[in-house]
């Protein structure tokens, strides 16, 4: 709970603690120990993590770190928040392309990744990521016992982070499922689009 008061008290502490160590820290050390191959998986990973920890914890925490919804309430911090998680993300996902494509001389093969990795990573993680969290949260909510009267409260919003969480990792998955069929397709039948 001081946690909670503090980050009420000064503001944006939350998403300035989130860029120490999820857009500073983590990369700092991947880069460190030369782990680019995971440092191309995690920059895009971001953005849902962004979304989860936005959705989960508003009204109170991480409401600039990435607001979802562009309205007349968003502030300049968030706006700019936003655009550096996508801009982190779009570098990872462009990385991943370059280097499938020098890898496999298919310049194909880098652009279909691409694609898959985009498509996965904006426009799924920023629209169904929220409405899956929201929706867990109202069948967590409405959950009663046997009798029929009896509601279950759940302290919190731990439910919320932890179904955010699965959600992002099922996201993840569908990628690197995707992402490996497309690779031995292209590759086995030596399609050529470029």
């Amino acid at each position: 709970m001081r946690f909670l008061n503090l980050c009420l008290s000064v503001p944006n502490l939350d998403t300035i603690i989130f860029y120490i160590v999820f857009v500073i820290l983590i990369p700092s050390v991947l880069f460190s120990t030369d782990d680019y191959e995971s440092l191309k998986y995690y920059l895009p990973a971001l953005v849902m993590a962004a979304v989860t920890l936005t959705e989960a914890g508003s009204p109170d925490l991480f409401v600039n770190l990435y607001p979802t919804d562009c309205s007349t309430t968003t502030s300049f911090s968030g706006f700019l928040s936003t655009n550096i998680i996508n801009g982190l993300a779009i570098v990872g996902i462009l990385m991943q392309s370059l280097l499938i494509t020098m890898a496999t001389s298919s310049m194909t093969l880098g652009l279909v990744s691409g694609l898959i990795m985009f498509a996965i990573t904006f426009p799924l993680a920023q629209q169904i990521l929220p409405f899956f969290i929201r929706e867990t949260d109202e069948f967590v909510q409405n959950i009663t016992i046997s009798d029929g009267n009896t509601r279950i409260y759940l302290p919190g919003n731990w439910h919320k982070y932890l179904s955010g969480l699965i959600f992002s990792i099922v996201l993840l998955g569908i990628q690197y499922t995707m992402l490996i069929g497309f690779t031995k397709y292209i590759l086995s039948s030596n399609i050529k689009l470029i």
